[in-house]
C-alpha cells in the first residue's frame, strides 16, 4: 500500500481481513480509478 501513496495513489479502504481467505484493500489510482487488491492467505484470521 505504501506504493500506491508513492505513486500519487490513495488508499480508500484499508488493508481487511477475510478469515480463511485472505486480505484485501481498495484505493484510486491518479485517475481516481478505484481498484481493489486481494491476496490469498487461507491461515488469515
Amino acid at each position: 500500500m505504501a506504493r500506491v501513496i508513492v505513486a500519487g495513489g490513495e488508499i480508500v479502504v484499508p488493508k481487511f481481513t477475510i478469515p480463511g481467505v485472505g486480505y484485501g484493500c481498495y484505493f484510486t489510482d491518479t485517475t481516481g480509478m478505484i481498484v481493489g487488491l486481494h491476496q490469498a492467505d487461507e491461515s488469515a484470521s
